[in-house]
C-alpha cells in the first residue's frame, strides 16, 4: 500500500457528502482554487450522460499521460461529480445539488449543455412518470437525511461524553513529536478531498490517502477523539508551512477523519478498529483517555462506556 504511485496514476476522492447537516458540498474549496485555470460546467438533467462524458475524457487524458483526479458522486459512487486534469482543468457536474454558475464566463468557465441532444418530445410523453419518480426520489432523500441527522446527534453525544476524559496536553505533546518528523514546507495551504461517504451503497471508504502515502499512520479512534488529534496536526501544519489535504467524517462535515501532508506524503487516517491492519504504523488514541479509577474506570465512567457502546450500535443502524 505504501509503494510510490506513478506520476499519472489517478487519485479518487469525493467532493461532497451526505451528512447529518444535509448535503455538504466542498466544490468551492476544490474547484475555486487559483490553480484551476479552466472549468467546464456541465448543465444537464439526470440521464443526459454527464458522468459518462467526464469518464471518457478522463480515460483519454490518462492514455495521453495526463495526471487525473476523479471525484465520485457522494450518493452514487459509481458515478462522477467531476474530474481534474493536471490540477488545472476541471470538468464538473454543475447541476443541483452542487450547482455552479459561470463566474468568469469565457475567461475561465465554459458551459457544456448535453440537454441540447435530448428528445424533448419523448420526455414530454413521459412527463407524469418523470414527475412521480422525481417526487419519490425527493422523499427518499428527506428520509435519509433524517436518519443521518439522528446518527450525527448520537455521535455528537458520544464525543461529548468522552471529551472530559481526554488527556489533551499529553495528546498535544505527542502530536508535536510526530509533526517534528515531517519536514517543513514552503508555505501553508489547505486542500480538501473526502475519502468517506454515505450513499445508496451504504458507507463507502476510498483508500487514495493510503495509496499515495510514503509513510502511513493508521489512527485507532475507538473513543472518538481522533478529530481533535487531527485538528492539532493541522495546527502544526500551519506552523510548519506545510501543504495539507484533509478529509471529513461524512456524518459531521466539520470533523476531520484524515490528513495528508502533500510535500512529504505522510498520511494520518482514522479507523475505529485496526484489528488485522498491517498497512501502516498504528497510533492507538486509547493512551490519551483517562481510564483510571478516577476517570472512565470509575462507576460513572463504566456507565458512560456502556452507553457509548449502545449508542455506536444505534449509529450503525441509522446509517
Amino acid at each position: 500500500m505504501n509503494q510510490e504511485l506513478k506520476s499519472n496514476e489517478p487519485a479518487v476522492l469525493f467532493a461532497a457528502a451526505n451528512s447529518g447537516r444535509g448535503f455538504a458540498s466542498f466544490y468551492d474549496r476544490i474547484f475555486e482554487r487559483k490553480e484551476i485555470e479552466r472549468r467546464y460546467l456541465i448543465k444537464g438533467g439526470p440521464g443526459t450522460g454527464k458522468s459518462t462524458f467526464m469518464r471518457r475524457i478522463a480515460r483519454r487524458a490518462e492514455e495521453e499521460g495526463f495526471r487525473v483526479e476523479y471525484y465520485r458522486c457522494s450518493s452514487d459512487p459509481d458515478s462522477l461529480d467531476a474530474v481534474v486534469l493536471e490540477g488545472r482543468i476541471a470538468i464538473m457536474d454543475a447541476t443541483s445539488p452542487h450547482s455552479v454558475e459561470a463566474s468568469l464566463a469565457g475567461a475561465r468557465d465554459e458551459i457544456v449543455d448535453p440537454g441540447a441532444f435530448w428528445d424533448s418530445d419523448g420526455l414530454l410523453a413521459e412527463k407524469p412518470r418523470i414527475a412521480e419518480l422525481s417526487e419519490k426520489k425527493s422523499q427518499c432523500y428527506r428520509g435519509a437525511y433524517r436518519y443521518l441527522s439522528a446518527a450525527m446527534e448520537i455521535d455528537s453525544a458520544n464525543r461529548e461524553s468522552i471529551a472530559p476524559y481526554v488527556k489533551r496536553e499529553k495528546m498535544r505533546r505527542a502530536v508535536e513529536r510526530l509533526a517534528g518528523r515531517i519536514p517543513d514546507g514552503e508555505g501553508y495551504e489547505l486542500l480538501t478531498g473526502l475519502c468517506d461517504s454515505v450513499g445508496m451503497k451504504g458507507r463507502v471508504r476510498l483508500d487514495t490517502y493510503e495509496k499515495r502515502a510514503k509513510k502511513l499512520y493508521i489512527v485507532e479512534d475507538k473513543y472518538k477523539c481522533g478529530g481533535l488529534f487531527l485538528s492539532m496536526l493541522a495546527e502544526e501544519a500551519v506552523r510548519k508551512g506545510n501543504m495539507v489535504r484533509v478529509s471529513y467524517y461524512p456524518l459531521d462535515p466539520t470533523y476531520l477523519d484524515a490528513i495528508f501532508f502533500e510535500e512529504s506524503r505522510v498520511a494520518f487516517v482514522l479507523r475505529q478498529d485496526t484489528k488485522g491492519d498491517t498497512e501502516g504504523q498504528i497510533i492507538n488514541l486509547k493512551r490519551f483517555i483517562d481510564l483510571s479509577p478516577a476517570g472512565l474506570g470509575s462507576a460513572e465512567g463504566k456507565r458512560i462506556r456502556k452507553e457509548y457502546k449502545e449508542n455506536e450500535r444505534l449509529i450503525d443502524g441509522l446509517i
